[in-house]
This record gives C-alpha cells, structure tokens and sequence, in this order.
C-alpha cells in the first residue's frame, strides 16, 4: 500500500536516447540472475510477444538476443509534495526486454532492469535500498553527439555505421519497452512501469556506436566474454564491446505505477 502511494506521486521529465543493441545470447543470459539466466524458455517467443503486445520485434541475427540502452537526464523528477523530492540528474541503464518472467504463469513481457547509473548520490543510493535496483553512482557526460556513463556505456553518432533495416526498431516498439512492466535484482513481488506522455516528437538516431563494459554487466573475464561471443560480436581486449546500433531521442512526461506480481 506505501509503495503504491509513493510510486503514485512520483512524476518527471526524462530526455534520453533509447538503442536497442543486438548482443550474443549467451553474453546476455550471463547479464541475468541465474533463476532468469538458467530457463530454457527465458525469453518470449515470437508469437507470445506478437500477442501479447501486437507489434513485431526485429531478428537481431542468429543467435543474438535485444540489449536496451536508455541515456539521458531526468527533469525535475522525484516524489511530489515532499521537500526536496524533486531534483535533475543524469541516468542511464542497460536492460534485458521481453522475458518470461520465472514467478508468473502469464505471458505479460518483463524488462529486468541490469544496472541503473546515476549521476546522482542519493539518486544511486535510493534506486539500490528503496527500489530494489543494482544501481550506481557515475560521472556522466553528454554531449550533442554523445553520451557516456563512465566506465559502463559509450554512445556515440558514427557515420560508417549501417543498421539494416530489417533491424531497427519503430518508436511504437521503443515504447513498449519504456513503458512495460520492469523489475530488477531485489524488487520481490512487485514490478513497476512508467507511464510515459511524448513531450516532443521523437527522432531517429540511426548511426550509432555502442559500448558495453562487459565483465562489469556479466561478472565474466574478458578471456571468457571473447570465447561466448565468438565471432558474433567485436570485442575488446579488455572485453568491452561494440556494436552498430539504430535508436531514438525521446523526451517524455512520466508517471510511476507499482503492482504485484499475482496481478499480472
């Protein structure tokens, strides 16, 4: 009940870019608790996802799986008519869309929020004790043509980057992902979406080079990250990787809403 009346009043502006990036199966299991990492039927099949959310989801290739990437700066977001419950910081994140979640039966698509970086203290300390969140604090810096959470992400315009374009996601597809039920490492029996209101129009960003510090998403060595991905990612020496992307700016008025999970 608490939660609920907190996640009612808490309301902001988010200003991000939202890429979806195509990453090695396994490397993405190897982002997930072992109870969602370990199911053979972790991810929604096509044809659930087609019925449960009437849109298409691209083939990110053979054997890959969708990585969500969200960059921006949150407005005058926090819980309102509280003092001091509302502040501007930069936040980004990495989650996993589309799974089946292990505690319920239905076939309601799940994000699991991976990691959650924040520019702010209080911000990270919040997302991680209150939330329930993996969450950090990072010095974030963004630019007109970039955006970084240091040490985590690397987004940049690339020019030589071609996406096809039976990859690239529709903005109705980024939606579903914006606004769809997300839980996280320690969220327990609730999950909790955004209801979001297009501030502006969006605009498509469809050269994009993405960077992924690995071994801090997966806890895996470089050495083992490079043998999971074969062939099928670049990879760095240090296990970072890359990978040409497609996305969308979005600016958005958002409202929180919490349920539990035997309601969904």
């Amino acid at each position: 009940m608490l939660a609920g009346a907190i996640a009612a009043l808490f309301t902001g502006y988010y200003d991000l870019v939202f890429v979806p990036v195509a990453v090695p199966e396994l490397l993405v299991r190897a982002m997930l608790p072992a109870e969602w990492g370990n199911a053979d039927d972790a991810f929604l099949s096509a044809d659930e996802l087609q019925q449960a959310t009437q849109v298409h989801l691209p083939d990110p290739g053979q054997g890959k799986r969708w990585v969500c990437v969200e960059a921006g700066k949150q407005v005058d977001t926090g819980v309102n008519y509280v003092p001091m419950g509302k502040s501007s910081f930069f936040e980004a994140k990495v989650e996993i869309p589309f799974l089946r979640h292990p505690l319920v039966k239905s076939t309601v698509p799940f994000t699991f929020k991976t990691v959650m970086l924040f520019s702010s203290r209080l911000m990270s300390f919040s997302s991680n004790h209150l939330t329930g969140l993996r969450s950090h604090h990072v010095v974030c810096i963004r630019t007109d043509n970039s955006y970084e959470a240091m040490d985590w992400i690397e987004i940049k315009n690339e020019g030589e980057v071609v996406v096809p374009e039976g990859q690239r996601w529709t903005e109705d597809l980024a939606r579903r992902v914006l606004e769809g039920w997300w839980v996280g490492e320690h969220t327990g029996q609730s999950a909790t979406k955004f209801i979001a209101t297009s501030v502006e129009d969006a605009k498509p960003r469809s050269q994009l080079r993405v960077r992924l510090n690995l071994p801090a998403l997966t806890s895996l060595t470089p050495e083992r990250i490079k043998e999971l991905a074969g062939t099928q990612a670049e990879i760095e020496e240090n296990g970072w990787g890359a990978f040409d992307a497609a996305g969308f700016d979005l600016s958005e008025s958002t409202k929180m809403q919490i349920a539990s999970l035997s309601s969904l």
